[in-house]
């Protein structure tokens, strides 16, 4: 593993680059229940799941999935089933229109998704969530929802970031070009997750793939900079992943330790 330090403004943070030197983790001897449920956001009812340590601790971290047709809560599970090992007890579940929620996809917008992520948060047992989990999609949900919720830890996993004038369109062909492959640094710079990220004081964990082709580096770098408040801010980069982060470290268990460490390191270190 190598260790790097870059500083924004006044602020460093730690970037680590792994390739497959880190040991394994030691497997948790703690049995974990899983229970389906739905919730009613608007019209809309939505699937979701929570995953419950044998410590008996209601759920503190909520998950917040990807773009995509075929998105869902199943991909995050294996963080979600670690952490309960650590004896927290998590919610994930499936945005209107992916999944085993009601709704059309391509009816769906940012707008309805962070009102549906409001909505999931507060299902958790604490005012301030342990941690907020996010994937690409997700995790710009889940820094605009951090506002709000002051969880704290935000755990971003390869995350996107949408200018404010892509909240109302529809997830349709049109939406493409908010892709972050061409929207420029200076646009997203205004986008509502990053302006809430600003006032972020929790720990900040980034899991960015240097084969992403969907989040490009300036994209990390942003959410870095725009954390600079934060008790603390690390990036993890996984060589020869790509944008599916989630499958890709469920093969390559060594990187997953990795992970798994550093997500511990933010939800449980104060």
């Amino acid at each position: 593993m190598q260790l790097k330090q870059k500083r924004f403004g006044q602020k460093a943070y730690v970037c680590d680059n792994v390739a497959g030197s880190i040991s394994r983790l030691q497997p948790m001897a703690s049995a974990v229940t899983t229970e389906d449920f739905y919730f009613d956001v608007g019209e809309e009812r939505l699937a979701g799941t929570r995953v419950l340590s044998s410590s008996g601790n209601a759920p503190s971290v909520v998950t917040f999935h990807g773009l995509g047709v075929k998105a869902g809560r199943a991909s995050i599970r294996h963080v979600l089933n670690h952490l309960a090992g650590l004896g927290l007890s998590s919610i994930c579940f499936d945005f209107s229109g992916n999944g085993d929620s009601s709704g059309k996809f391509e009816c769906t917008n940012l707008r309805i998704r962070a009102a549906e992520s409001l909505a999931a948060a507060r299902l958790l047992a604490d005012n301030a969530p342990s941690a907020l989990i996010g994937t690409s999609m997700g995790a710009h949900l889940a820094a605009l929802a951090s506002q709000t919720l002051q969880p704290r830890s935000l755990i971003l996993f390869c995350p996107a970031a949408y200018p404010e004038n892509a909240i109302e369109e529809p997830f349709d062909e049109r939406f493409d070009r908010f892709s972050n492959r061409v929207t420029t640094p200076e646009a997203l710079r205004a986008s509502p997750a990053l302006r809430a990220l600003r006032s972020f004081k929790g720990n900040l964990l980034v899991i960015a793939a240097e084969e992403d082709n969907v989040i490009p580096r300036h994209v990390i770098d942003l959410y870095l900079e725009s954390a600079a408040d934060a008790k603390s801010s690390r990036v993890v980069w996984l060589a020869g992943c790509d944008h599916f982060v989630h499958p890709w470290l469920v093969k390559h268990s060594t990187e997953q330790a990795m992970v798994l460490r550093a997500i511990d390191s933010a939800v449980l270190g104060g």
